[in-house]
């Protein structure tokens, strides 16, 4: 079979891989054989993450007529990533194992990226099949391409690069001479298609060329999101983007995230490099699902933007500037939190300019960064390039980081206060609940465009039940809108350590399994990067994951054991609560005061005592 390419939308990576097989097939004829199935499939997108090309190949015969390498193993199969880089030999350095390429006047690190387009790929092919069955991801081969550049052109290229670098006179045994092998041959996948564990070269390609459809709920949001309608208040902030740090304050749901797309998508538009930086990788997925949907709608949008956590960003930025060696040495302190802390250091005590590729940066949940944190997104892009989503009563650490410095410039400070998230009436009831609780400040106010809402409150104290009533919640409801997929419902569920022992997220496999129902399990890390594939995938995910997520419907699993589990263990700087308080109030600490705000929480308006009410398991709602 003579190489195929897989492709969308011709565009220059279509060329690129054009460029590709007639290399190859010019130098190895005996690759159009009809056992042989090699398929380029070009610009892959992956989540957060665009491939230039990957070249699938498999040789169905027997191994004594494979294909060899010039050292004479023989070629099975083999996954492999090609960055390619039309740039001319005055815009390309190598630095010891590492290959540079210039774009204006910023020096891009093109081995960093190979890696980093390889591993995405690598967790991509982990993506389930179906519920929790997922085949393993295969080793990928890598290589950087310079179709423009002659080798000659070089004093010499680095003999121990990390990856294979090749150039204009690219041909086949160049190509396949810098192949890792292993026992004697180069084998990545299985011979047999229906194998439930490895990858065949038909399950992997059927993997990546996958067409993800979006649901009726889905089409709603992307509209919403790529509007460029903006009213008269709104447009002054919008046209003085760059000139002054923008500040989008709200409570929880009034659509402070949905905001920051919409303005990433705006800059993307006048074609700038936007970077939106969040904690939730399950919030990530979500926002990268809508964005390839959007992606395919609006060809206008280049670059699109990129997502990540704050803590892989500033890992992503420590290792361009310091290298690889130097991200090695960091890792070997045991310490998550530590190991940020020696990065935030040495990036600001870097005396050069910090290069990176960015021209805003957008910050999601800004009021749980710390300030070494903030002062690095200012050094990097300048406070007048970032935007921040600042929640007013959301902040989950010790400390709410400021922002709002004197002695930078100021965009705007812009509150929200409509209820984007949840419909009017759910809105309303959650207003009642703040007042009844005494939140005399909670200002957050319904949406008028969005009429209804409902509340499902459910008493049921065996867990194994709850989560089938929960499943039977969103069943019943998907058979009255007919429009609504598994895929838009959201299932919340806590911890085993938040609920005492009890795995919920076990509880939830048997229950869909016994039903052959699919799903999203973002409990799981490997679910939890990629986005849902299939409109029947139901999402599943922790509390502690779930910041930003929603749901046409969504269940809450366990909510009471949730609740106490954060009352058993607030996240605050008790000493230094103490001698505030002693302070500035007078008030006087109890040894008990947790104990007895559990107590007032759980107890019954019609009485007069205080009593603990049984476990509310099942909380939904849309």
């Amino acid at each position: 079979m003579t190489l195929r390419i897989l492709s969308g939308t011709p565009n220059r990576e279509t060329r690129n891989a054009e460029l590709l097989r007639d290399a190859l097939i010019a130098s190895e004829p005996r690759l159009d054989h009809p056992d042989i199935t090699a398929d380029i499939l070009c610009s892959l997108s992956l989540p957060g993450r665009e491939i230039d090309l990957v070249l699938l190949y498999h040789d169905a015969r027997d191994e004594r007529l494979h294909l060899k390498t010039p050292e004479g193993t023989p070629i099975h199969s083999f996954v492999l990533v090609i960055e390619v880089k039309q740039h001319s030999p005055d815009l390309i350095r190598f630095e010891g194992p590492r290959v540079l390429v210039r774009y204006d006047q910023l020096w891009s690190d093109a081995t960093y990226q190979c890696d980093e387009q390889t591993w995405a790929l690598k967790r991509y092919q982990k993506s389930t099949y179906k519920g929790k069955n997922r085949r393993q991801s295969t080793f990928v081969q890598r290589a950087i391409w310079f179709p423009r550049a002659q080798e000659s052109a070089f004093d010499g290229i680095p003999a121990k690069s990390s990856v294979p670098v090749h150039f204009a006179d690219l041909n086949w045994n160049g190509l396949v001479d810098g192949f890792v092998t292993n026992r004697g041959s180069v084998r990545t996948l299985v011979d047999h298609f229906d194998h439930p564990t490895h990858h065949s070269i038909e399950t992997l390609r059927a993997l990546l060329t996958h067409k993800v459809s979006p649901t009726r709920l889905d089409l709603r949001r992307v509209n919403a999101l790529t509007q460029t309608r903006f009213d008269a208040d709104k447009t002054a902030y919008i046209q003085n983007l760059g000139n002054g740090l923008l500040i989008l304050r709200g409570r929880g749901g009034t659509g402070k995230t949905f905001a920051l797309v919409q303005v990433a998508l705006h800059l993307a538009r006048q074609g700038k490099r936007t970077m939106m930086l969040t904690y939730n990788h399950g919030l990530i997925a979500d926002i990268n699902r809508a964005l390839r949907f959007i992606e395919k709608k609006d060809l206008t949008l280049n670059p699109l933007p990129k997502l990540k956590t704050r803590y892989a960003f500033v890992q992503d930025i420590f290792t361009q500037t310091f290298g690889m060696a130097a991200e090695e040495a960091v890792k070997t302190i045991p310490d998550i939190g530590a190991r940020e802390e020696r990065r935030l250091f040495d990036l600001m005590n870097y005396e050069n300019p910090i290069e990176h590729e960015y021209d805003f940066v957008l910050v999601d949940e800004g009021q749980d960064w710390e300030e070494k944190q903030r002062d690095l997104m200012f050094r990097l892009v300048g406070p007048e390039h970032v935007v921040v989503a600042d929640g007013v009563d959301q902040f989950v650490g010790q400390d709410r980081c400021n922002w709002d410095q004197g002695d930078i410039p100021i965009n705007r400070r812009h509150g929200l206060r409509a209820s984007r998230r949840t419909k009017a009436a759910t809105c309303q009831t959650v207003a009642e609940i703040a007042r009844e609780l005494g939140l005399s400040d909670w200002d957050l106010v319904p949406d008028p465009d969005t009429h209804g809402g409902r509340f499902t409150v459910m008493i049921e104290p065996d867990a194994r039940r709850a989560v089938e009533r929960g499943l039977d919640i969103l069943e019943n409801d998907q058979r009255q809108e007919s429009t609504i997929k598994a895929v838009d419902n959201l299932i919340c569920l806590p911890s085993a350590k938040m609920a005492k022992g009890i795995n919920f997220a076990a509880l939830f496999d048997e229950a869909t399994e016994v039903n052959a129902r699919d799903s999203w399990r973002g409990f799981e890390e490997e679910d939890r990067r990629t986005y849902p594939l299939r409109d029947g995938q139901l999402r599943a995910i922790q509390y502690s994951s779930c910041r930003g997520m929603e749901g046409w419907t969504t269940v809450c699993l366990g909510l009471d054991a949730f609740f106490d589990f954060q009352l058993r263990n607030p996240r605050i700087d008790a000493a230094g609560l103490e001698t505030s308080l002693r302070a500035k109030e007078g008030i006087f600490w109890q040894s008990k005061f947790d104990e007895k705000i559990a107590c007032v929480f759980r107890s019954d308006p019609a009485s007069d005592s205080e009593s603990i009410r049984p476990p509310i398991p099942i909380l939904s709602g849309h």
